[in-house]
C-alpha cells in the first residue's frame, strides 16, 4: 500500500513539474512527435494552455494515490477517465493553436 501510494506521488510530483516547465519557459520538446513537422503559432498560449493541463494530470495521480487507499479499483477508473479527457484537451489545445486562436 506505501509503495503505490510512494509511486503516485512521485508521478503526480513528476507531471507538475514538466507542466510548470512548459508553462513558465515555454519548453516544447516533450511533445516530440510534433517536433518536425509542427511549430507552434502562440507560444504563450499554447504553454499556459498545456501547462495548465500538465499540472492538472500531476495533481489527478496524487489524489489516485490517495483515494486508492480507502476506494480501490474506482478511484483508478475514474482517474483514468479524467487523464483520457485531459489528453484530448492537450490534443485540441494543440490543433487550437494551429488554427490561430
Amino acid at each position: 500500500m506505501g509503495i503505490e501510494l510512494g509511486i503516485g506521488m512521485a508521478v503526480g510530483a513528476f507531471f507538475i513539474c514538466i507542466g510548470f516547465m512548459v508553462r513558465t519557459k515555454k519548453d516544447f520538446s516533450l511533445l516530440a512527435g510534433f517536433r518536425v513537422m509542427w511549430e507552434p503559432i502562440n507560444k504563450e498560449r499554447l504553454g499556459n494552455r498545456i501547462g495548465i493541463l500538465l499540472i492538472l494530470i500531476g495533481v489527478i495521480a496524487i489524489l489516485t494515490s490517495i483515494f486508492t487507499i480507502w476506494f480501490g479499483a474506482a478511484a483508478g477508473e475514474i482517474s483514468g477517465i479524467l487523464v483520457i479527457i485531459d489528453v484530448i484537451l492537450i490534443m485540441i489545445a494543440i490543433g487550437l493553436d494551429q488554427m490561430g486562436y
